[in-house]
Formats: structure tokens, sequence, C-alpha cells
């Protein structure tokens, strides 16, 4: 391998590097931000009431699952629609069409305005940007493993590199062709 095309394969990873770490940080705070605003769900300031559009089981999953579709208005006047898991306790007590409480928040993700919300009573977790973090976590941990290979790689390609000297040759260096006519 030459060593331009090293020298370009390194920076490559130095700027898939950059990229996944801006990624992963704007990801990070995103989930920060979502999980500070989960904590303060449950007060009374943010309960509200929701109708239900669907209630159903989740197929092949052990222990069994139900989720439950809802709808709700948003400050805007827009209605907003969520699917939450619940246990089955609040499962047998809902129908469609019910009006359900719930504990609503509006707030922005990724510069986008949407809202979050719990039925009263759930105390199933809710889906965070959790798997998301982690993907670029495990990026991010990938390409810090490359960038050490490749740093090392060119440290030990510039160590082990001869450069021509820097000496003029003497006349003993030099190769005198004999002449000679036939």
């Amino acid at each position: 391998m030459s060593p331009r095309i090293s020298v370009w394969i390194s920076n490559s990873v130095f700027v898939s590097f950059a990229v996944i770490s801006l990624f992963y940080s704007l990801v990070y705070l995103e989930n920060s931000q979502l999980q500070s605003a989960t904590k303060t769900l449950n007060e009374e300031r943010n309960r509200s009431f929701a109708i239900v559009q669907e209630l159903s089981r989740v197929k092949n999953q052990f222990p069994i699952a139900y989720q439950c579709h809802y709808s709700f208005g948003l400050s805007n006047g827009s209605l907003y629609e969520i699917t939450e898991r619940i246990p089955y306790s609040i499962y047998k007590r809902l129908r469609l069409g019910d009006t359900i409480e719930v504990y609503k928040k509006e707030i922005r993700i990724f510069g986008k305005q949407t809202a979050i919300s719990r039925i009263k009573g759930n105390e199933e977790s809710l889906p965070l940007l959790e798997n998301l973090e982690r993907y670029f976590q495990y990026g991010f941990v990938y390409l810090l493993v490359l960038v050490g290979v490749t740093s090392l790689t060119r440290v030990l390609g510039l160590l082990s590199q001869t450069y021509p000297s820097q000496q003029k040759p003497d006349a003993t260096d030099e190769i005198v062709v004999n002449k000679s006519q036939d």
C-alpha cells in the first residue's frame, strides 16, 4: 500500500470520527433533555384527558405485553396520537372510545414540536432515545479504536520511513564507464 492511500484512509477515519462524535453529542443532549422532561411528567399541572383509539396485544413477546393507542389535543389545536405500552391491569379496564386520564407535556426534540404522555397509573417505562444513543455510542467507540489504530500506523510509518542522504557523492561513488573502441 502506498503512503498516499494510507494517509487517505486515516484522514477518512478522522473525519468519520468527527461526524459520529457530533451526532452522538447531539443525541446525548436531546436524550438527557427528554429524560428530565419525563421525570417531571407526573405533576398535577400536566394532567389532561385523551380518547382511546385502539387496544392491542403485542405478538411474539413474553411476557405478554399490551398497547394502548390514544389521542389528545395540543396547545396549537392539532391532534396528537400516542402508542403506549400498558400492563394487563389497565388493559382490562379500557374500552375503545373511553376517555382516559393522562399526563402530557409538550417538548421539542431535534427542533420539532412534539409531546410525551403517560396514562395515569401506568408504571411502564417510556421509549426514549436510548437505542439511538447506544447506536451512536457503539459507533463512537468503534471509530475511536480505528483512530487509535490509524494514528499508530501513521506514527510507526513515519518512524520507519527512510529518507535519502543529503550528502554529496564522493568521486569513488561515481560509476565510470570504460569507453573502449573495438
